[in-house]
């Protein structure tokens, strides 16, 4: 419920109209990642403790406890820490990583099997960089 408040909340940028961001109950950043359709939520980011944090919604196909999770940025992979169900912490070398690629992957199960191609993330770079506190 959170998350779609959050997404009503906000416009995607022009160039990534998958991502969206916004500010849960004008505190906490969040970046949300769409299905190709828009009609559901594919992946949110948030802090939590300067951690970026994903939690991974897949496409209603998938089981909520994925046992893991890989960032891809520029071809390069980053084990996620699972933290919950379905919730996966990105480790320092993959926020630094993030920050300076231009492709970034999320590897999880999904019906396709293969893995959630999220563009340059821009609006991901920008909560990394916020949750690290090197934000603007």
């Amino acid at each position: 419920m959170m998350a779609l408040l959050a997404l009503l909340a906000t416009t995607p940028a022009a160039s990534e109209p998958q991502w969206v961001t916004a500010r849960i109950q004008d505190r906490d950043a969040v970046a949300s990642f769409l299905s190709w359709d828009y009609s559901s939520v594919i992946l949110r980011a948030t802090c939590r403790n300067q951690d970026v944090v994903i939690d991974y919604y897949g496409d209603d196909v998938v089981p909520r406890d994925a046992p893991k999770a890989t960032l891809y940025v520029d071809g390069a992979a980053f084990d996620m820490r699972r933290v919950g169900v379905a919730q996966y912490v990105l480790g320092a070398s993959g926020i630094t990583a993030l920050r300076r690629g231009q492709s970034v992957e999320f590897d999880a199960p999904n019906e396709m099997g293969e893995p959630w191609r999220l563009g340059e993330a821009a609006a991901l770079k920008t909560l990394a960089a916020t949750c690290s506190g090197n934000g603007k």
